[in-house]
């Protein structure tokens, strides 16, 4: 029975794969990128699978499971000389509830400005940079069920230019006790538009009946930011407690997510992580129907050392033509 509803909740996603896509119909593309190398080499397969700070960003109820202090650090080289950077920070509030605090930064690294007449350019130099800082209140609403809302602030700059808003995201996770099986639920980037606006806008002209010198501004559009909707489940394959098949030094997860952005088509994908002694880990994820990711991988070591828990991440994926993409988090539970 739990198997027939698993099928009913990723079957839309199945049957809509084929429909049309919408891809720079929306703003702060940034806002796609995954955060943690963990979640990122299972193909972004988290969302029922969330419990370290970087469910920040995959589904903010996942910190529910949080019983200490905990923070990590992700660094992505994005392609073209792009710089991915997140932190989060996530704190217990007793035993049913807890805060947390995420920032996310881009970096597009020096341009060169070029003109008309300066094709190779003049000498002067820019950035483009996305911010997003996020600030979360999960809570369990029961044993099984817990919810979790972020609320954040998004800026994008663009020399001169800025633009900004505020967003929401939603998030479940409802464990249902059977071989460790969890259901989670996020709805990312529910906010206001977003409309550059800055001094470079501003154009002077000379009126030619009078020679006064007029001051007008050029028009940008305002664009929505990218909704996305992810619904997955996870389930211990092997391990201990709840798992399928017991093993008290091992565990293997598998997780399944479906995921409906406004912008592009929607995609279904799986990852599997293996975790031995609760030390070692190795993972693997795929992404069907998307562009230009298909798979990735990577692993990672757990060491406690003095009371405290440091996490060290590792996780690859290629992007085809746009190349290899390479990320490292480092995490710490106080």
């Amino acid at each position: 029975m739990k198997m027939f509803i698993i099928l009913l909740i990723l079957i839309p996603f199945i049957l809509s794969a084929g429909t049309f896509s919408k891809v720079g119909t929306t703003a702060a593309p940034f806002l796609k990128i995954g955060v943690g190398a963990r979640a990122v080499a299972l193909g972004g397969n988290f969302v029922a699978l969330a419990d370290d700070p970087s469910a920040l960003y995959w589904n903010p109820a996942g910190i529910t499971g949080s019983q200490r202090l905990g923070i990590s650090a992700t660094h992505t080289e994005w392609f073209a000389g792009i710089t991915h950077d997140a932190i989060s920070f996530v704190a217990p509030l007793g035993r049913v509830s807890a805060l947390g605090v995420d920032l996310i930064y881009l970096n597009s690294g020096d341009i060169e400005q070029t003109t008309l007449e300066e094709q190779d350019g003049n000498g002067i130099f820019y950035d483009v940079t996305d911010l997003a800082l996020g600030l979360t209140y999960a809570r369990q609403l029961t044993d099984r069920f817990s919810v979790g809302v972020k609320g954040k602030y998004i800026r994008q700059t663009l020399f001169n230019e800025e633009a900004s808003t505020f967003a929401v995201d939603f998030g479940t996770i409802f464990n249902t006790g059977f071989n460790g099986l969890r259901i989670g639920m996020n709805l990312a980037n529910f906010g206001g538009n977003m409309q550059m606006d800055g001094s470079d806008l501003a154009v002077v002209q000379e009126d030619p009946f009078s020679g006064e010198l007029n001051e007008n501004r050029r028009k940008t559009e305002s664009w929505p930011l990218p909704v996305i909707f992810r619904v997955g489940i996870a389930m211990d394959i092997l391990g201990a407690d709840e798992a399928m098949m017991q093993s008290s030094d091992n565990r293997l997860t598998l997780a399944i997510d479906g995921n409906h952005p406004n912008d592009n088509y929607e995609t279904i994908g799986a990852g599997l992580e293996y975790m031995w002694n609760k030390i070692l880990a190795l993972r693997l994820g795929y992404k069907n129907n998307h562009d230009v990711e298909k798979f990735s991988y990577g692993g990672g070591l757990n060491l406690t050392l003095a009371g405290w828990r440091f996490q060290f991440d590792y996780a690859y994926a290629s992007l085809s033509d746009l190349d290899e993409v390479q990320r490292f988090t480092v995490g710490i539970m106080f």
